[in-house]
């Protein structure tokens, strides 16, 4: 095995690497967002991907039509989803910040 000084520089380089993409992962793993509606009665969390972590219904929300309160839901959780997006820019940013194809996921 060579051991010269630039294969022990890339090895530590590629080990760094490694490392930074672990913690993106890990952080990216604990993305969520949460968007409210109906002046704060409906609250709907999502993690990565928009995927949909929790529904809290609460106050006056509770004596909405069903339809109405739908459609607060989907407000809320449109929300939400737009809150989860501007999480992953914020990581993929600081650890890529000159991959601007980031911009095209999350709409930055």
């Amino acid at each position: 095995m060579d051991t010269t000084p630039q294969v022990w520089s890339d090895a530590e380089r590629a080990n760094e690497v490694y490392e930074q993409a672990d913690e993106v992962r890990e952080r990216l793993a604990r993305v969520s967002g949460t968007g409210t509606a109906a002046r704060g009665d409906v609250r709907v969390t999502v993690g990565m991907g928009g995927r949909l972590t929790g529904v809290v219904i609460a106050g006056r929300a509770m004596e909405f039509s069903g339809e109405a309160l739908s459609a607060e839901i989907m407000t809320a959780a449109s929300l939400a989803e737009q809150a989860a997006a501007r999480e992953v820019h914020s990581i993929a940013t600081k650890w890529y910040p000159d991959h601007e194809f980031w911009n095209q996921y999350t709409g930055a």
